[in-house]
């Protein structure tokens, strides 16, 4: 038992310091974050960072995959309470702007994570396997309401747009707003989707169903705290 108790406790010790890395990042930004203040704010010394990751580009690395982790996790939360193709495509935008997540502080520190990106190799394959992951998922649904060749070209579209207005809200000196992101996206889906009064209709009633679906499953206390780890 006592090997499989070590690990347990090194698995906990990586995600407090990811953590620790996470927070680092945001007090004093990228470039300023080093081994010594994410040992300071994990409160223990550079050499117990060190034991766990042996540079700070292996740190960045696993707050970069434990914050798109997150959003994964926001997605599998609101696609079961989705029934339809107009549900999960909406459960799919909602889970990347929920305000539990899509916050100023989260958006600023992504900002300054994705920046590492060019020069991180590791951080470079998290990355794409986090867009391929939304290309995926945006393709499902949009098949339900495009031809393939067109679904592959909106989905591509619609990532790129989501990713714009995170790097947006990081750069903006005010508060974020939630709801109006999702509302910049709803705009996109209105005019590169069939868009009829019927249709109009069912993507209204589903943003509606999974924004409250949201705000109980993403909203929740357990929830919140969680995305403070990120």
């Amino acid at each position: 038992m006592a090997p499989a108790r070590s690990s347990s406790i090194r698995s906990i010790r990586r995600v407090e310091l990811s953590r620790a890395a996470f927070e680092a990042v945001v007090k004093y930004g990228l470039r300023r974050t080093t081994l010594d203040k994410v040992g300071e704010i994990a409160g223990v010394s550079k050499g117990v960072v060190l034991h766990h990751f042996k540079d700070k580009s292996a740190l960045l690395e696993a707050v970069f995959r434990g914050s798109n982790t997150l959003l994964s996790e926001s997605l599998v939360e609101l696609y079961r309470f989705a029934e339809t193709p107009y549900e999960r495509l909406w459960a799919i935008v909602v889970a990347n702007f929920f305000e539990t997540i899509f916050t100023r502080r989260i958006c600023q520190a992504w900002v300054s994570l994705i920046s590492e990106v060019p020069h991180n190799v590791q951080c470079q394959r998290v990355q794409i396997a986090n867009n391929e992951r939304i290309r995926s998922n945006l393709m499902h649904e949009l098949r339900h309401f495009l031809p393939e060749k067109e679904a592959r070209q909106v989905a591509r579209h619609l990532g790129v747009h989501i990713d714009g207005i995170w790097v947006r809200a990081g750069l903006l000196p005010g508060p974020v707003d939630s709801s109006m992101a999702v509302s910049e996206i709803e705009y996109a889906i209105s005019k590169l989707l069939p868009f009829d009064a019927v249709s109009a209709e069912k993507h209204r009633q589903a943003r509606a169903k999974i924004e409250n679906v949201a705000k109980i499953a993403l909203g929740s206390r357990a929830f919140r705290e969680k995305s403070l780890q990120a």
